[in-house]
């Protein structure tokens, strides 16, 4: 695998700029700029991208096909200049998406279950949200009628959305090894008795984006979630992580997930987990989480994963429906309501839909491209990019779920990141949808960091359907 050395002695041959490598890539100048000065490293994603966008304009300056001492298109600067930036004025923001006109069936009902989780009527349990992002695990359980009073995350971008969302929820902690034996006796004398703690700790350790190390201390942080469950005592804990975690194994051998079953089992829980897909429960996206859910052993009760109401997708395009289940929801119902936007378009009454300038080159291998297909599937070799596989630079479909929504949904190149008919990647809003977050949440701070807490987080329309579940049997 290429490092990010070679990669660098590469742009200086061909006199590729910094800025010039983030505008052909899609990272920002920040991220370059970490990446040369060795303050971050980039994942094997990032190197992917990053050597095919190098050797495509090493080829094109070759050629004499390509210029870098000036602008490539006066107006493609000009819209890119014109989308927002940050979201400063929250309140402004809900304002425009009450009069956003038309809503389809599917953002109604996402509209409902804002309605739910912000109504205080129903709110009949108290609980705690661990590693909470911007809220999406927690909107799911509000909308059931958990009451979260507290919740523990570490970064900044996330809290302040969060805090948008969950006004009354007190932030109990930013780093969750910080958390002493002292802070949670405060908490139980300040909230009384939790009924539930709910969260996923950082899946990079157990992803197969990631390193999979047993020894990575993200993948270490569920003993902190142990150990706070251990003394706040809830009748419930739900911990959702990748559904790799799984099949990941210790260093001597065992399996990770048997690790975890023991410490919780010490702190007098029995647990059961189940992989999930998202697009079982309603949610346009094909997704697949495990859900662990442990219940305290003096209450005598055993919880069971019920029976989803859709159909599965086993792969994109193929859809599945057994039984006398429904047909999971489509990329098309999450999307229908909103403006058609090509690239570089803005849309007019809606502040989170906007599509990226995207580079002209990419745009022509993929402006004939059909649904479901890749540009890397064009008849034309000239139209096929230069590397990579061919779930990149791909389009999703109309009439089926979208594929998972992670960090990188912008990212044109991205593992089906591309729209059905227009030739762009996803928006914000798009990317919302299928994650079934309402139009009514508020999303604040720097675009990147809205695209991270959107792919982070778990779908609330898949928590909250969980949450019904563990609250019927159980709470």
């Amino acid at each position: 695998m290429i490092n990010y050395d070679e990669i660098k002695n590469l742009r200086k041959k061909y006199g590729i700029s910094q800025t010039k490598l983030s505008e052909y890539s899609g990272y920002s100048k920040q991220k370059v700029s970490a990446w040369e000065l060795k303050k971050e490293i980039p994942t094997e994603e990032e190197l992917f991208k990053l050597t095919e966008t190098v050797n495509y304009l090493a080829e094109k300056i070759t050629k004499g096909e390509l210029n870098l001492t000036g602008h490539r298109n006066t107006k493609s600067h000009k819209e890119k200049s014109s989308a927002p930036k940050v979201i400063e004025d929250s309140v402004a923001y809900q304002k425009r998406t009450e009069n956003m006109g038309y809503k389809s069936e599917y953002s109604q009902i996402l509209s409902d279950l804002y309605r739910k989780a912000v109504s205080k009527e129903t709110k009949t349990l108290k609980g705690i949200g661990l590693f909470s992002g911007c809220g999406g695990l927690d909107l799911g359980f509000s909308a059931a009628g958990v009451d979260v009073v507290g919740h523990v995350e570490i970064w900044d971008a996330a809290n302040k959305i969060y805090e948008q969302n969950f006004p009354e929820s007190k932030l109990l902690g930013t780093d969750i090894t910080d958390i002493t034996d002292s802070d949670i006796k405060k908490w139980k004398k300040e909230f009384g008795e939790i009924d539930i703690i709910v969260g996923g700790p950082p899946c990079q350790g157990f992803s197969l984006a990631g390193k999979r190390d047993p020894e990575d201390a993200r993948s270490q942080l569920y003993k902190q979630y142990v150990s706070i469950v251990d003394g706040i005592h809830p009748k419930v804990f739900v911990f959702e992580n990748v559904a790799k975690l799984t099949s990941m194994k210790t260093k001597d051998g065992k399996l990770f997930i048997n690790e975890i079953f023991s410490e919780f089992s010490k702190a007098g829980y029995s647990i059961v987990y189940k992989v999930l897909n998202a697009c079982e429960y309603g949610v346009p996206q094909s997704r697949e989480r495990v859900i662990l859910v442990g219940v305290r052993t003096d209450l005598k009760k055993n919880f069971e994963f019920g029976r989803p109401q859709y159909g599965i997708v086993p792969e994109i395009g193929q859809i599945s429906v057994f039984g006398e289940k429904k047909s999971p929801r489509t990329f098309k119902e999450a999307t229908e309501d909103l403006q058609m936007l090509e690239n570089g378009e803005i849309s007019t009454n809606d502040p989170l839909h906007w599509a990226i300038v995207h580079p002209e080159h990419v745009i022509e291998w993929l402006k004939d491209v059909p649904e479901g297909k890749s540009a890397h599937d064009n008849p034309d070799p000239s139209k096929r990019p230069p590397s990579g596989f061919n779930t990149t630079y791909k389009r999703i479909e109309w009439n089926a779920p979208c594929s998972t929504i992670s960090t990188n949904f912008s990212m044109i190149s991205g593992c089906r990141n591309v729209h059905p008919t227009n030739t762009r990647s996803l928006t914000i809003r798009e990317a919302t949808r299928a994650q079934s977050f309402p139009d009514e949440f508020v999303f604040c701070g720097k675009w990147g960091d809205v695209r991270h807490a959107i792919g982070n987080a778990v779908p609330p329309l898949l928590a909250y359907e969980i949450a019904k579940e563990i609250i019927d049997q159980i709470l």
